[in-house]
């Protein structure tokens, strides 16, 4: 294992999603989902994307290469992603699980000619250019969302579960382009935040709220942005409420207004995202 961070690693799980089969040559595709919370569709820009095929040839014992700060590689056990402007997806790594293989790989910042072709030894599979639901956390296995307690990034589980007026940290995927993004294959820098871009014309407006049976109420929030360090990965720091029932969710909304009249490069009429809901412990 190479340059693994271990945030990044426990990021990066692994679930079965079957789609219909589509042949090319002896591969076949079962899915595409965000990496994130195995939604399907292919996320944007920057952020990590999982394939789910039969017919890769992976050796038994292969190092799994999670974001370092070096470029990751394109190419594992002669596995590519390419697009039709031969460019080259960075893979996070391979893994055959038995009854499929995975591979997960970034998503590259910069546009390119689409769609992309999964190729290895002269036989390939096309990936769908469908795209992903805007915005989701990563969460684990038992839905809950992974998330960090800031004052000393334990990880918040339900054995150590969020308190009422603490700040946390958590971890989010497929929220658009950031300012001064990283090189597509490399980590976020450690040295300077990379927040979201609100975009122009007319700029997003960012809200992360709290669901409890009581209703929806906005959190403080002090970054929206990469996570230094991490590859392809959002961080979202957020301070719980004073009062915390036992049960709750988290998500993310976007919104902006491009007016009556159609507006270039935005739009018309008002716009409103949400993310998928992440439970908390």
């Amino acid at each position: 294992m190479r340059n693994v961070s271990r945030r990044q690693a426990v990021l990066f799980l692994s679930a079965l999603v079957v789609l219909s089969p589509r042949l090319c040559g002896e591969i076949r595709l079962l899915g595409v989902t965000t990496s994130a919370g195995f939604k399907p569709g292919l996320p944007g820009p920057g952020s990590p994307a999982t394939v789910f095929v039969t017919g890769l040839k992976i050796p038994p014992v292969i190092p799994v290469i999670v974001g370092g700060l070096l470029p990751m590689p394109t190419e594992i056990a002669g596995i590519t992603v390419t697009y039709a402007d031969s460019t080259r997806a960075p893979i996070f790594g391979v893994a055959d699980l038995g009854a499929y293989q995975i591979v997960n790989f970034q998503v590259p910042w910069e546009a390119h000619l689409g769609p992309a072709v999964l190729a290895q030894d002269g036989q390939y599979v096309t990936i769908p250019s469908d795209p992903a639901p805007w915005g989701e956390f990563f969460t684990m296995a038992d839905g809950f969302a992974v998330a960090a307690h800031a004052s000393d990034f334990s990880t918040v589980s339900a054995q150590n579960p969020v308190r009422p007026g603490e700040w946390i940290v958590l971890y989010a995927s497929n929220l658009g382009p950031v300012t001064g993004a990283p090189q597509t294959g490399v980590a976020a820098p450690t040295d300077r935040p990379t927040p979201l871009d609100p975009g122009t014309p007319v700029a997003w407006q960012f809200h992360v709220l709290l669901r409890d049976p009581s209703g929806d109420r906005s959190l403080e929030s002090n970054y929206l942005g990469l996570a230094p360090g991490l590859t392809g990965v959002y961080q979202i720091n957020v301070r719980m409420p004073d009062t915390l029932p036992s049960q709750v969710s988290i998500y993310v909304q976007r919104d902006r207004n491009c007016g009556f009249f159609f507006t270039q490069g935005c739009g018309r009429g008002e716009q409103l995202d949400f993310s998928v809901n992440a439970n908390l412990h």
